[in-house]
């Protein structure tokens, strides 16, 4: 399955860099950026980020269940991953905050005027 169409990547590649950054001695986490440059690929429109961050989630859990990579090292970069994600949403709720309420300032300013 093409995972992303503007860089041509596949799961398989995607699967290959997973093991390959995780077999690495390097403590890297598998983003999709990491997995991006790993490929010597660039992403261009970002919009299959999600879609690359399911195929690494689905490659660490085939990499697990194969034990062909160590099982607490997969656990370490999924719990890394995770906190990523927590903080990113966290982010996400601040950004939605403000401007919800950056929009109601100017709202109550403009029935004021």
């Amino acid at each position: 399955m093409i995972i992303c169409s503007c860089a041509v990547i596949s799961e398989r590649d995607i699967d290959c860099a997973v093991i390959e950054i995780m077999s690495a001695g390097t403590a890297l986490i598998p983003t999709p950026g990491v997995v991006f440059r790993h490929l010597n690929k660039k992403m261009n429109c970002c919009t299959c980020a999600p879609v690359a961050v399911s195929a690494i989630y689905n490659a660490m859990d085939r990499l697990a269940a194969d034990t062909r990579v160590c099982p607490f090292a997969l656990a370490d970069a999924r719990a890394k991953l995770i906190r990523i994600e927590e903080r990113r949403a966290i982010r996400q709720r601040r950004v939605e905050t403000a401007a919800s309420a950056l929009r109601t300032s100017s709202a109550q300013r403009r029935i004021v005027a």
